[in-house]
Formats: structure tokens, sequence, C-alpha cells
């Protein structure tokens, strides 16, 4: 039960830290606002290694004994930034939330498949539906957004 709980409480912090970085991105451009995210970060990090007592990480024959790969994770972690502030920026918290979750269990299936070969179709049915979702969403505004465009054309022309 605590894991669920970690994991909305995980839920909660990513959109905080989305409009965050959004509104670093907005003021300081979309590279510095990743820039301010990963430095802040980084101190943190290096902060709790300490705190717990492993300070040694830091040593220069640990950090080449870890492999390669493992280093991918911020390159990831970086590019996701990236384009979280900008698609954010542009698509609004909501529907930018929602496509990132489209995105992270559609990633989920093909690992779960590659590493655990189990894939379910129903897993499917529910992206789509989630898709669907945002169609539904996205045609809805934009139909509010043609209704006011005609309401201010018609006030314009009285």
């Amino acid at each position: 039960m605590i894991y669920y709980a970690v994991a909305i409480a995980n839920g909660f912090l990513s959109v905080i830290n989305k409009m965050i970085n959004v509104k670093a991105g907005e003021c300081l451009g979309t590279t510095r606002g990743a820039l301010i995210n990963y430095i802040e970060a980084s101190v943190i990090s290096f902060c709790l290694v300490y705190v717990t007592g492993k300070g040694g990480e830091f040593r220069p024959d640990f950090i080449k004994e870890v492999p390669p790969v493992f280093y991918l994770g911020s390159v990831a972690g970086l590019m996701a930034m990236i384009f979280l502030i900008i698609g954010t920026k542009n698509t609004g918290a909501l529907v930018s939330t929602v496509l990132i979750l489209f995105g992270q269990l559609g990633t989920s299936i093909a690992l779960d498949y590659a590493f655990f070969g189990t894939f379910r179709p129903i897993q499917m049915v529910g992206i789509f539906m989630i898709l669907m979702g945002i169609a539904w969403k996205e045609k809805l505004r934009s139909a509010e957004l043609r209704k006011a465009v005609l309401q201010k054309n018609e006030e314009a022309g009285e």
C-alpha cells in the first residue's frame, strides 16, 4: 500500500515540477530552464549522497566502474525535460500530462514485452481510450474557440 501512496505522491510532484520548469523555461528560455533544473537536482543529489554516508561514490575509480549505459538516463531525462517544457507551454498542463502518460504507458508495454515477455491486448485498449479522451477534449476546445470567434465577429459587426 505504501508503494501506491509513493506513486501517487510522485504524480503530484511531477506535475508541480512540470509547471515550475515550464515557468522557468518561459522566463529563462527552454535550455536555460532545463539547465537550472539539472543544476539544482545535481546539488541536491550530491548532498543526499554525503548525508547517507556514501561520499566515496565520487571516487574516479567508482565512476569508471558504472556501466556507460547507466549514464544514458541523464541524457534521456534532459531530453524529456526539454520536451516537457516545450510541450506543456504549447498544450497546457492537462493535455501535456495525459500525453506524457500515453508515452509512458506505450513504452512500458513495449519494455514489459521486451524484458518479461508479457503482453495483454487490453493494455492497448486502455491507451486507445486515453487517446480518444484527448481527441474529444481537443474537439470540444476547438468548438469553443470557434464559438468565441463567431461571437466576437458578431459583436464587432453590430
